[in-house]
Formats: C-alpha cells, structure tokens, sequence
C-alpha cells in the first residue's frame, strides 16, 4: 500500500473545495482520480474517495450509491491498513462516519427503516474513534440523531 500516494493529497484538495461551496469543481476533481483509484490496490485509497465523492453528488441517489460504495471496499480493508492511515481505531473507526452518510442518505430518500438501521450500526462504532476534533465531530453528529 503506498501511503504517500499523490491522489490523497487530491482528495484532500476535493474536500477543500468542497467546505469552500464549490462543490462541481470538487466534484471534477475527485471524479479525475476515479480510474486511478480502480487500479489501484490501496483500498484506504478507493474508499476514501468514494467516501469523499459522495458528498459531492447532486442527488441523493447517486450519494447513496457513493456511500454505499465506501461501505463495501471496506471487505477490503484490513485494521493495518487503516492504522497505517492514522486510524488508531482501525477499520471500525472508519464505520461510523460511512453509517451515518447512508443513514441520511436513506432518510433523504424517504427508507427510515434503513436509515435507522444505518444509524444503530455506526453508533455501535463509536468507541473506535479517536478523542480527536473528527472524532468529536462524528459523535456530535450522532448526538444530534438523525
């Protein structure tokens, strides 16, 4: 796994754009990475990406099929991969963060049954976090519930 791969720094720069408002650049730019991510064997990689170009999407159908796209790279991902990224929670603490994603999704699109179903499974997550500001704010999030 290359953890020194450019297309992080891109993502990272997609997500700027994004917290700027200018979510089609965003957009454009996360989606020029895509045939890169597909080659590649860094799952963090391709569920990082998927995960970030989900919140770009202009219709609540094509972020859930983002998300939902995150959640299953994740068979993929090991807990030293994650860790290797950062995550001292391993791969769990990556969970809450894409449950709650697909938990608005589906409330988005009207599914409650699935977006409380979502929402249990990335609660039951929540001790992977780290006491950091990304970790608060996924807690705060769930705080607030759906």
């Amino acid at each position: 796994m290359s953890t020194d791969s450019p297309a992080y720094g891109v993502i990272r720069d997609g997500i700027a754009l994004r917290e700027q408002g200018r979510a089609p650049e965003a957009k454009a730019l996360l989606e020029s990475l895509i045939p890169e991510a597909d080659r590649s064997d860094d799952p963090y990689l391709q569920i990082f990406l998927a995960h970030s170009l989900a919140d770009v999407q202009e219709t609540p159908e094509a972020e859930l099929a983002w998300d939902l796209r995150a959640l299953a790279l994740m068979d993929s991902l090991t807990d030293a991969q994650a860790h290797a990224r950062g995550n001292p929670g391993g791969k769990n603490a990556l969970l809450p963060s894409l449950h709650l994603n697909l938990a608005v999704d589906y409330r988005r699109l009207g599914d409650l049954p699935n977006a409380r179903h979502h929402y249990a499974l990335g609660e039951a997550h929540l001790d992977a976090l780290a006491d950091d500001a990304y970790g608060d704010s996924i807690r705060t999030a769930y705080a607030e519930g759906l």
